[in-house]
């Protein structure tokens, strides 16, 4: 496949354009004039002119390609470094294999964190929403035709373009905003952000095309967070093994989040569609596990909006969330449904997994570990306590980091953080400091993400320290274990010795949740 590329080295952006060649093709009777992808490709090249040396580029395949040939390394290079894929979408381009590896090329160097606005539809015919690949569905893109809503009318579709040349005015208003769409949503070269994996799977059910755009801002929010995201976000659910793969995505996850609008998607064959597939096959999984192991988390928005005619014009209802899975599904026990925006629901996701973190294992290491830092935090009042604690780690051959106490505020803050980050593992001493503070500091630690670190901490521990009391004794009630991996009660024991703490003593490198 040979690849144009206007002003090669000079573009800031590029555009590759994916196509069916059958889209392309001129007149038989007019065969001097251009097909389709050919006069637009050209067209906004010009509209781009103005903008001098800086100005995007388009690549486009320009010969034949036969179903046993392989990408060459030209086009695979084109899709790894394109920052738009500009899809020509018609029923000839649905029916290309070559167009649909182009789309899972692109996603697989470009996703999943924000791959939809770099996907751009240009739409030569109609197709079904829900029929279109899912990175492709929720777009209306840029229009080159008109609906035509009557199925008895054998004229079909009115397409602005016919014959080689376009035939209406609208052809040229949607070629410019093509044009400054391209130009206004080029992206800077920035680092791409590198986020630690937690070693949490989710869950999140593909969604019929009207949630599309909420389906999209949970995965990028989840994945900003380290969770792996099953099924791949990239991926399609395929058809003829619909249960299977779900039900093999749904193997390795805590939950399941389901965003419910109007509309059930495709359906497989002799399946229910694909929402309602989804959910059942949840509703499955749920039933087996064992008792608070795994559930569904429901989206189903209780103000719905919909679009009443091409002006843009839109009307507003309300739905109640409850009635709304009732219509897709049967409700459980142990579902989570909730009906807010969606940006409340992120915030509800988001705190809802940290309640939910679950239980880490510990594997101790050999009384002679090394290398090992614990961050020991404590208040002024612990101050004596703690230096005792700190020689009992010490003995243990673990390096115990000391908060700083003293100094202006700010200095003291960031030193602490700057202890926080670094340690392997953090200790949080309970003496004569209040249960708030103690509980405090136990619930920062509950995202450590947030705290600025890379990776997980070995384990997060309260030592109950003297004097006793029934609060002390009742820790692991007070600690949830999304803040806390170990509560030690030595409250009746004046002085802290090695072998009262030997159980904190964790693996280098221990495999975290």
């Amino acid at each position: 496949m040979a690849v144009d590329n206007q002003m090669k080295g000079a573009a800031v952006t590029d555009i590759f354009i994916s196509y069916s060649r059958d889209d392309d093709a001129p007149p038989p009777d007019k065969p001097g004039r251009k097909g389709f992808v050919t006069f637009l490709d050209d067209a906004i090249r010009y509209e781009f002119q103005e903008l001098g040396p800086d100005r995007p580029s388009t690549w486009r395949d320009t010969r034949r390609i036969s179903p046993a040939d392989q990408f060459t390394p030209e086009i695979e290079e084109a899709l790894k470094t394109a920052s738009f894929l500009l899809v020509v979408l018609s029923p000839n381009w649905m029916a290309s294999k070559w167009c649909r590896r182009e789309l899972e090329t692109f996603a697989r160097h470009h996703g999943p964190d924000g791959l939809r606005e770099r996907i751009v539809v240009v739409g030569k015919r109609h197709i079904d929403p829900d029929k279109r690949p899912s990175l492709l569905q929720g777009q209306v893109g840029f229009r080159f035709y008109v609906r035509n809503e009557d199925p008895e009318d054998i004229a079909g579709d009115l397409e602005f373009f016919d014959r080689g040349e376009p035939r209406d005015e609208r052809y040229w208003e949607g070629l410019k905003a093509l044009a400054a769409h391209l130009v206004k949503r080029r992206p800077r070269p920035t680092l791409s952000p590198i986020y630690a994996p937690s070693g949490r799977t989710i869950f999140v059910a593909k969604p019929a095309s009207d949630m599309r755009r909420g389906y999209d801002r949970i995965v990028s929010e989840l994945t900003g967070k380290g969770h792996r995201i099953l099924p791949d976000p990239k991926d399609d659910i395929p058809l003829d093994r619909s249960v299977n793969a779900i039900d093999e995505a749904l193997a390795d996850a805590e939950i399941a989040i389901h965003l419910l609008g109007e509309k059930a998607g495709e359906a497989p064959e002799d399946e229910l569609p694909m929402v309602k597939l989804q959910l059942s096959r949840s509703a499955a999984k749920t039933s087996q596990a064992a008792p608070g192991t795994f559930h569904r988390v429901i989206w189903a928005p209780s103000i719905w909006t919909t679009s009443l005619n091409a002006n843009q014009l839109q009307a507003e209802k309300r739905r109640h969330p409850l009635e709304v899975l009732a219509r897709f599904d049967q409700q459980l026990a142990t579902d989570k449904v909730e009906g807010d925006s969606l940006s409340k629901f992120v915030d509800f996701v988001n705190q809802h997994l940290l309640l939910i973190v679950p239980p880490r294992s510990i594997t101790l290491l050999p009384s002679d570990a090394r290398d090992v830092r614990l961050f020991l935090y404590h208040s002024q009042e612990d101050s004596k306590y703690a230096l005792a604690l700190a020689q009992a780690l010490q003995q243990r051959k673990l390096e115990a980091m000391l908060p700083a106490l003293e100094g202006p505020e700010a200095d003291l803050k960031s030193f602490n953080s700057k202890q926080l980050v670094e340690c392997d593992g953090v200790i949080v001493c309970w003496a004569s400091a209040s249960e708030v503070w103690v509980r405090a500091q136990a619930s920062a630690l509950r995202n450590w993400s947030a705290l600025g670190r890379s990776r997980q901490f070995s384990y997060r521990a309260v030592v109950a320290a003297p004097p006793p009391g029934e609060r002390k004794q009742a820790g692991k009630l007070l600690f949830p274990p999304s803040e806390i991996d170990i509560v030690v009660d030595i409250s009746d024991k004046e002085i802290p010795t090695a072998d009262l703490l030997d159980v904190l003593v964790p693996a280098a490198g221990a495999r975290t949740l």
